[in-house]
C-alpha cells in the first residue's frame, strides 16, 4: 500500500511536466506539418546523418570546390599584406580598460577578430555598416578610434543589442549609429550607400528561411551593391559545411549552404579571404601572425566585382 501511495505521488508530481510535454508537441504540430528529422523538414535527422557521417565529413581537406575559384595564391598574398598591421594590434586577451575588445570572448576571437582589424586598416573604408553586432563591433570602434580617428562611419544594425551595449564606450553611442530592429525592416536605400571601398559586415541568424535575415540580405542587399563593396559573412566553415559537433548538437543552420550556391559560377563576386579553408590548407600563411593559431575563425570576406 505505501508503494502504490509514494508511485501515486510521483505521478502527480510529474504532470505538470507531462502536461508541458503535450502543450509543447500541440503547439509544434501548429507550426510544422513535419517533425523533426521528416525528409520534409529542414531539420535534419541525426540517424540518417551519422548513416553518411564518413561521406559528409570526409573532404575537409580537398583544395577546390567545382564552380568556385577559392582565388588561393590572392588570399595569401592578402594575408601577407596584414603582416604589417600585426605589431600594431591594441587587443588583449582578456576585459581591459583600454579595449573594446579582447581575444578570449568566445564568439569573435583571435582570427575573426585579427583579420577584421587588418581588413579595415587595409582598405581603410569611410563607411561600415554592421548587420549583427557584439564584439565585431568593438573591434570597428576600437580599430576607428585608434587609427582613424574615428572618422569612419559606423553603422550597427542589431535588434537584440544588450551585448553591444555592454561593449560600448561612453561616448561611442554619439560616434556610431545604432538601429535597434530587423535587418528585413531597414529601407534597402541605406545599403545602396556603401561605396567602392566600404564594407558591409554581416554576422546573421545563420538561417534561411520565409522572411528571414539571410533571405533578405542574399536576395535583396547584395545584388544592389555597388561595385567595390567587400561583405563579410561569419561561422561559414570549408568546404562549406557544418563542423559534425554542431551539426550533432541541434544547431541546424544552412547559411553555409546558401552562400555555397551564392558564389557557384558567380562571376560578380570574389572570395577575398576565407580563413578557415586557409587553417585548413595552407596554415602556413598565418606564420607571421601567430595568434591566428588561437582560434581558426569563421569569417568569408567577399568583394562586388561587378
Amino acid at each position: 500500500m505505501l508503494n502504490l501511495k509514494r508511485y501515486t505521488k510521483e505521478v502527480l508530481n510529474r504532470l505538470p511536466y507531462i502536461k508541458g510535454l503535450y502543450k509543447e508537441s500541440q503547439n509544434f504540430k501548429k507550426h510544422s506539418c513535419y517533425r523533426p528529422g521528416h525528409y520534409y523538414s529542414p531539420i535534419v535527422s541525426i540517424e540518417e546523418i551519422k548513416k553518411r557521417e564518413n561521406e559528409i565529413w570526409n573532404c575537409e581537406r580537398i583544395d577546390s570546390i567545382d564552380g568556385i575559384n577559392l582565388r588561393t595564391k590572392e588570399q595569401i598574398k592578402l594575408i601577407s599584406h596584414f603582416n604589417k598591421f600585426y605589431s600594431d594590434i591594441p587587443f588583449k586577451k582578456t576585459r581591459n580598460k583600454e579595449t573594446r575588445y579582447f581575444f578570449e570572448n568566445g564568439l569573435y576571437s583571435y582570427t575573426d577578430g585579427i583579420i577584421l582589424y587588418s581588413m579595415i586598416r587595409y582598405i581603410k573604408p569611410k563607411q561600415i555598416i554592421e548587420v549583427g553586432s557584439g564584439f565585431s563591433s568593438s573591434v570597428m570602434l576600437d580599430t576607428n578610434q585608434f587609427f582613424f580617428d574615428n572618422q569612419i562611419k559606423l553603422t550597427f544594425i542589431e535588434p537584440y543589442p544588450e551585448r553591444i551595449y555592454s561593449l560600448l564606450k561612453e561616448d561611442d553611442k554619439d560616434s556610431s549609429n545604432i538601429i535597434v530592429d530587423f535587418v528585413q525592416n531597414i529601407d534597402i536605400e541605406v545599403f545602396k550607400q556603401l561605396d567602392k571601398g566600404d564594407i558591409l559586415f554581416i554576422d546573421s541568424s545563420h538561417v534561411v528561411k520565409t522572411g528571414s535575415d539571410v533571405h533578405f540580405i542574399l536576395f535583396e542587399i547584395l545584388p544592389k551593391l555597388k561595385e567595390g563593396v567587400y561583405i563579410h559573412f561569419h561561422d561559414i566553415f570549408y568546404p562549406f559545411e557544418y563542423p559534425k559537433e554542431w551539426v550533432y548538437k541541434g544547431r541546424n543552420w544552412n547559411e553555409n549552404y546558401f552562400l555555397k550556391a551564392f558564389l557557384m559560377y558567380n562571376n560578380d563576386f570574389q572570395i577575398e579571404i576565407f580563413s578557415n579553408y586557409l587553417h585548413t590548407n595552407y596554415e602556413e600563411a598565418f606564420k607571421n601572425m601567430p595568434l591566428c593559431y588561437n582560434n581558426r575563425g569563421g569569417n568569408l570576406w567577399l568583394k562586388k566585382i561587378i
